[in-house]
């Protein structure tokens, strides 16, 4: 099995896409089923009105999940080497070619709006309308509803499409693949930020047109929600109205421009397949010469721990799927930082207060958590089964080496440069004393994380199939998100509680490598084949 392929069915997919928009959709009843109201001028309840902010949200959301989607498929959208070896043979043209794939593409992106938007076409309207008594004023208000966010929907999935069209048609290929990782990590971070500011923004959307224009007016959510309020009947407000404008031309482009870059650059990506590897690393960058002396003479003085760290760091930095884990990660938690600070400000806020804020202290801890995570998932997605044998003959089947690479890896990419920036940061606002507290604080947190994260690792990374599902793996999802709270509001609060007494830390990091030491002696009680590396995943074992 592939990197790029996960042993999901199509069914399984559509329903974590629909997922959001049926959770959402059921707190609507809720929401507008209880005495309070928003209330127009005259005291009567205007649905399309007081519906906005949440319209705003579902729009967003819907972009979101199809842009999520398109991101997922991007190296999936041209034809590959599979493609050409069903094809090239055959008695069919090249524009047959292309039409069946633009066709699919669409057929997609048409299946991919239903899945995500198919229930709140339904329960949206219900919950805002449902008690109005008029049918016609329901109809009304899903109609408008069911096309403005299909049509968000489709602008984002057309606009990815679009630029990675006008990319690879622009583009050298080896450019195009330098280039592409970046640009998914801007458009990812957008997306979280879309989502993540979603509420924030909700309430100004409430607080009527001339602030919505001034704040708003050039986001896409925005037009495709003036859209939303023309085939509501309010076409004849002159913002809404240039807002529809938007969202129509917008649409048309990305339509037109994505078909003109799938045309340009088809013929190009499919002639030159035998050429170009199908899968392959990207590109290598500058060398650093002085970190790798480092490393080799510090931590990495084993040979085959060596071996196995390299083959895991570059895998990480040049397979684009790997690399698209780790970053979607570091863009959550950017994400989630900013709006940890967003949310804190106020008037009177200030960065060099004493004793800090906590939305401030919790930046590094929030950082450290998602960066760990999503390098520890990305150790699950193996790059090449066919080449592991190498480490089957190779590495010793005691699982301990592995476990060592994995945690170095861990430690190195995150904590080797987010605890230098921690320190930086913290002594340039509030002085070195507090910088030493909050990144030995850091340091100590983030390494008992690894300890969990690995406490039954035994595999080396990248070289195992795909652990299966498990029955208690919403249950690991739920602890995951405990301990995302507690990294980012607890943890925080006791380094703001250490500043502040001066030796909150000698009590809390003790604590702390306790439990560090808890979790390795848990290891050694394991029972020998529970420590045996392993190349096989089965349904016992899985992350």
């Amino acid at each position: 099995m592939g990197a790029d392929e996960l042993d999901l069915g199509i069914g399984v997919v559509l329903i974590f896409l629909a997922m959001p928009g049926i959770l959402v959709s059921l707190l609507m009843f809720e929401k507008y089923g209880s005495l309070i109201r928003f209330l127009r001028g005259d005291g009567t309840f205007d649905p399309y009105i007081a519906s906005i902010p949440d319209e705003y949200f579902f729009i967003v959301l819907s972009m979101s999940v199809s842009c999520a989607v398109a991101l997922w498929r991007w190296n999936s959208i041209f034809p590959d080497r599979r493609d050409y070896a069903n094809f090239v043979h055959l008695p069919v043209s090249l524009a047959m070619i292309f039409f069946a794939n633009l066709f699919a593409i669409l057929a997609l992106t048409a299946l991919l709006t239903i899945a995500v938007n198919a229930v709140s076409f339904v329960l949206f309207p219900l919950a805002v309308v449902g008690s109005q008594g008029s049918f016609s004023k329901l109809l009304r208000f899903a109609f408008g509803h069911a096309v403005s966010v299909s049509l968000s929907s489709v602008f984002s999935f057309l606009a990815i499409f679009a630029v990675s069209g006008a990319l690879l048609a622009c583009l050298p290929h080896r450019a195009y693949r330098r280039v592409s990782v970046y640009l998914r990590f801007v458009v990812a971070f957008c997306l979280l930020a879309a989502l993540a500011t979603s509420f924030s923004v909700s309430s100004v959307l409430s607080g009527g047109s001339q602030m919505i224009f001034q704040r708003l007016g050039g986001l896409p959510p925005a037009w495709f929600l003036g859209l939303t309020e023309t085939l509501w009947g309010n076409g004849n407000d002159i913002f809404f109205a240039s807002l529809t404008r938007r969202a129509i031309l917008s649409l048309e482009l990305a339509l037109l421009i994505s078909i003109i870059a799938y045309a340009l650059s088809f013929r190009r990506s499919f002639v030159r397949i035998p050429e170009v590897a199908d899968v392959g690393p990207l590109l290598r960058g500058w060398r650093l010469w002085l970190p790798t002396i480092v490393l080799d003479a510090t931590i990495l003085r084993d040979q085959k721990q060596r071996a196995c760290y390299y083959f895991a760091a570059r895998t990480l930095l040049r397979s684009d799927a790997h690399l698209q884990i780790a970053l979607g990660f570091a863009a959550l938690g950017l994400v989630v930082a900013a709006q940890t600070v967003n949310v804190a400000f106020h008037p009177g806020f200030s960065f060099t207060s004493s004793p800090p804020s906590v939305a401030l202290l919790s930046i590094p801890f929030i950082l450290s958590y998602c960066l760990l995570l999503g390098i520890r998932l990305a150790f699950e997605v193996p790059l090449d089964l066919s080449a592991n044998w190498i480490f089957k003959l190779w590495i010793e089947p005691d699982g301990e080496r592995p476990r060592q690479v994995a945690r170095k890896v861990l430690v190195t990419f995150s904590l080797g440069w987010l605890a230098p920036l921690c320190f930086l940061y913290s002594a340039f606002l509030w002085g070195s004393l507090t910088a030493m507290l909050q990144t030995a604080i850091l340091i100590a947190c983030s390494l008992v994380f690894v300890e969990v994260l690995l406490v039954k690792f035994r595999k080396i990374p990248f070289t195992c199939t795909y652990p299966a599902f498990r029955s208690n793996s919403p249950v690991v999802l739920l602890a995951y998100l405990v301990g995302f709270v507690v990294f980012a509001i607890y943890i925080p609060q006791i380094v703001q509680w250490s500043v502040v007494t001066r030796w909150g830390a000698a009590t809390f990091i003790p604590l702390v490598l306790l439990g560090f030491l808890g979790l390795r002696q848990f290891r050694r009680q394991l029972l020998d084949m529970d420590k045996q590396l392993i190349f096989e995943e089965d349904s016992a074992s899985g992350f």
